[in-house]
């Protein structure tokens, strides 16, 4: 990342458009290198983080609509998904009084 003066036209970042990055943060314009994706290897601890992600998007899908509304409520007042907030809160252990159903893997927490 490199910080700049100012952005460029709009002309010019699309002409460096998968080759620099021009964005904002907190009020300065920066550019770096096009993100590129890692490849399909992913090393262990990314992998063994796979299970616990895969549980909580089947549980999410099984929530009833009332079961989700307090989700949606807590994300309106940030910039995160319903389905976000549930998954931080389960990562984290909120609900560490929920044991999963015979029928999903048992490598949830």
């Amino acid at each position: 990342m490199a910080r700049i003066t100012r952005l460029p036209s709009q002309a010019i970042i699309d002409g460096y458009k998968g080759t620099l990055d021009f964005y904002v943060c907190m009020g300065i314009p920066c550019v770096r290198k096009w993100p590129t994706s890692p490849g399909h290897i992913r090393s262990e601890a990314v992998m063994q983080q796979w299970p616990i992600f895969t549980l909580a998007a089947q549980l999410w899908r099984q929530l009833s609509e009332s079961a989700r509304q307090p989700f949606v409520e807590m994300a309106m007042s940030t910039n995160l998904t319903a389905r976000d907030v549930f998954t931080k809160s389960y990562i984290s252990g909120m609900f560490s009084w929920y044991t999963a159903p015979d029928d999903l893997p048992p490598d949830g927490p």
